[in-house]
């Protein structure tokens, strides 16, 4: 359980923070109580950073003293903030509150994902272009049973190169 809602975490902050390219890590549709969610999304903030270059990146996630196993995705191009934003809404997530640095490398959101409101403190180390790691620190509520709160999460993300031929990049 601790896996599967840290896997959640990451993918709502990559999706916050403009790494988002892909259906949530854990791959559950949204519910129809997160569908059914009547708060106004927050407006999206222009002028931010963009998320990781085009390329075949490692991504490593960990939370909870547990780590899930790194995965690979291709990214076709380097995503704009509003992207990922439009992303996240697809994946049915609705933020009320979202607050960047001009960089993109550090912020805070309030969002809704599938019945729970996760508030959300985040920051970026490294560059968008070969590796970096973003640090979260998320609260939960309802919390889920023996998660802590709040809760820790880390994504590394490192550049390989280019796509491998044939790869179906992330949209």
């Amino acid at each position: 359980m601790k896996l599967v809602l840290a896997a959640a975490t990451a993918a709502l902050m990559l999706a916050t923070c403009g790494d988002k390219t892909e259906p949530t890590l854990d791959g559950a549709p949204a519910t129809p109580a997160a569908a059914a969610e009547t708060a106004t999304p927050a407006a999206a903030p222009t002028g931010l950073a963009a998320g990781p270059a085009a390329g075949k990146w490692k991504v490593s996630v960990s939370a909870g003293g547990m780590n899930v196993p790194p995965t690979e995705i291709c990214y076709a191009k380097q995503v704009s903030m509003e992207e990922a934003q439009k992303m996240q809404q697809d994946a049915g997530v609705t933020c009320t509150e979202q607050t960047f640095a001009a960089d993109g490398k550090s912020g805070h959101s309030v969002c809704t994902m599938q019945g729970m409101t996760i508030t959300t403190d985040f920051a970026v180390t490294g560059d968008f272009n070969t590796a970096y790691t973003m640090q979260m620190t998320s609260s939960m509520d309802p919390a889920p049973p023996g998660m802590p709160q709040p809760s820790v999460t880390a994504v590394t993300m490192e550049r390989l190169g280019d796509c491998d031929p044939g790869t179906a990049p992330a949209p």
